[in-house]
């Protein structure tokens, strides 16, 4: 019988299901609901095919961005003149910086994301380790 060695994951890692319920939980419950609704999804398919290229990059868009955010208030949410085609690297870029990514709010009640760890110049067995504060 054939033997499969065990795979090694790096501590914290989760499959894409368990990624997707964690993004429905922390995600806004107001906003959550408005971009799962069928009317979204047509109003965005309407507008992706007038309006074909990144504002940012010129690169085909693929997402509706909202100028201002939304925050689950449905009049901002559906006020057309502040959307804004945008291809999904521009708007991830957009969005981490505006937000703290994927619409969640940061540590403070407001977006924006935590800094980055210092590291250290020699990894330890491969792997990096922060630096005692």
């Amino acid at each position: 019988m054939p033997w499969q060695p065990p795979v090694h994951r790096p501590p914290g890692w989760q499959d894409k299901r368990a990624r997707d319920r964690d993004y429905g939980i922390h995600r806004d419950k107001r906003s959550l609901k408005l971009m799962q609704s069928g009317e979204w999804r047509s109003a965005r398919k309407a507008f992706l095919a007038r309006h074909r290229f990144c504002i940012e990059c010129g690169e085909p868009a693929t997402v509706v961005d909202h100028r201002d955010p939304h925050k689950g208030e449905a009049a901002v949410f559906w006020d057309r003149s502040r959307w804004q085609p945008m291809c999904a690297s521009c708007h991830g870029r957009k969005t981490a910086v505006h937000d703290g990514g994927s619409g969640m709010q940061g540590a403070e009640g407001e977006g924006g994301l935590e800094p980055a760890p210092n590291w250290t110049e020699q990894p330890v067995m491969g792997f990096p380790h922060p630096q005692p504060k």
